[in-house]
């Protein structure tokens, strides 16, 4: 399947068993699994908002406006902010025609097709779809535009420290073995530790949004 028309988000679970008006919270683990325990919408990692307590299970189509209660394909893992913000939030026909909707991650790729990031943190629409998605889930709010600010310096600062490392590396290859040289390999070894620490601060930072052409 081409990446750029690839679902960003694959389901791997079988559905659950679920039955009556509250069933659909039997889908909990396995959509914590399938979603990356990430928010749908924002990207964001259960371990930046505490844990799977800021998080909840949203019905992508709302139960108000027909969406089915105990599909599995409409139940989507999300944040608490981006599900109260979303909360019952569905598509006139009039809207429809006009090319507006909520991107669907589990059925396409919306990064990169929809709407991509700058480099200051900002979300921009590249669709009506994008634009719709990105100003009704208010996918620019300010913490969110920090947090990928803040994303980039890091991954910044990384790239900095990993190509610190390797030239380390092969000046002390390249050393007699002296008290010069002993003090640079434990100089590599603090450096390892924190490129270590670094690496999982940014494995549950929010993705970058770009275009699979950029990745």
């Amino acid at each position: 399947m081409n990446q750029r028309t690839s679902p960003r988000i694959r389901r791997q679970a079988s559905p659950p068993v679920m039955q009556g008006r509250m069933g659909y919270r039997n889908a909990e683990p396995y959509l914590r699994r399938d979603f990356g325990f990430r928010c749908a919408y924002c990207g964001v990692h259960e371990q930046i908002k505490g844990g799977p307590q800021a998080f909840c299970i949203d019905h992508f189509k709302p139960r108000s406006k027909g969406g089915p209660v105990n599909d599995y394909t409409n139940l989507y893992w999300v944040c608490i902010p981006c599900n109260m913000i979303k909360h019952n939030k569905w598509l006139t026909s009039e809207q429809l025609r006009r090319g507006y909707r909520f991107a669907d991650p589990c059925r396409e790729q919306d990064a990169g097709i929809h709407f991509i990031e700058s480099d200051d943190g900002l979300l921009q629409p590249l669709t009506p779809c994008g634009e719709y998605h990105i100003s009704t889930l208010r996918l620019n709010r300010a913490w969110l535009q920090q947090h990928r600010r803040d994303r980039t310096q890091k991954w910044i600062r990384f790239n900095e420290a990993y190509q610190l490392q390797i030239e380390l590396e092969r000046a002390i290859e390249a050393r007699p073995v002296d008290d010069v040289t002993r003090m640079m390999q434990r100089l590599l070894s603090f450096l390892s530790q924190e490129i270590g620490a670094l690496r999982s601060e940014l494995a549950v930072t929010i993705p970058i949004w770009q275009s699979e052409e950029n990745v």
